[in-house]
């Protein structure tokens, strides 16, 4: 189970975000459920194309979306 899981903070702009991801069971995309503190949850996931993509209610600034990416593209998640 711990491969399956990334444990995140880091700061955008000053502003500390803290949270996490987990991989979930998709039959069709790499996909990973995002719990991050003070915001809803939502699923991010790598499509057939090699782009990742969002949930489509995802409400987090985009840079953070982009470090949370960053950290999945670069983790032993994958």
């Amino acid at each position: 189970m711990l491969s399956t899981y990334l444990n995140f903070q880091f700061d955008i702009q000053g502003k500390p975000v803290n949270g996490f991801c987990m991989r979930i069971q998709d039959d069709f995309h790499e996909t990973y459920a995002v719990v991050l503190d003070g915001y809803h949850s939502f699923c991010v996931w790598l499509d057939s194309s090699s782009t990742w993509r969002s949930s489509r209610h995802t409400s987090v600034e985009p840079r953070i979306l982009e470090q949370i990416i960053n950290r999945l593209s670069i983790s032993n998640l994958r």
